[in-house]
């Protein structure tokens, strides 16, 4: 059981290295975009799921529904998003990318893949194979945790 022990305490001082250190990077990444990484991390959400309702994005961004709302105010007074009534159901509103949302989304991923890119350019293919099967494996179940833990589900 130690060998358990021993696994879990390097994964949560791992992870949190880890998060602390891609959170550091995308703050810098972000900034020549005016915006806070969270903001940031919600107009990438909004680029994937496409129009969502506050409660979608605030169980996507694992944030508590008031604290969405403010993002999402944010948002819409840099006229990044913009909310629209829903076509089927006028008391549905959704949260929509604006062209300027789109375009300082494209800016953001380049900014990203640039800088992914340089990071990770020295490493053989089967090394970056064994790097995107251990994250995959490793983020599916801290989403399984999530799921079970999350004030915000």
């Amino acid at each position: 059981m130690a060998a358990l022990d021993t696994f879990v305490n390097e994964i949560d001082r791992l992870s949190r290295r880890l998060l602390r250190n891609l959170e550091c990077c995308d703050r810098t990444l972000v900034a020549a975009v005016e915006l806070t990484a969270a903001q940031a991390y919600s107009l990438l959400v909004l680029d994937e799921r496409g129009p969502s309702t506050m409660t979608e994005l605030a169980s996507e961004m694992r944030l508590h529904g008031t604290t969405m709302t403010r993002m999402v105010d944010g948002l819409v007074e840099k006229d990044l998003a913009e909310r629209q009534a829903d076509a089927e159901d006028r008391r549905v509103v959704r949260v929509h990318l604006t062209d300027r949302g789109r375009e300082a989304v494209e800016e953001i991923q380049r900014a990203k893949t640039s800088f992914l890119a340089a990071a990770f350019s020295d490493l053989s293919d089967e090394e970056r194979d064994a790097i995107l099967k251990a994250l995959r494996r490793f983020t599916d179940t801290a989403e399984q945790l999530g799921a079970r833990c999350c004030c915000c589900r």
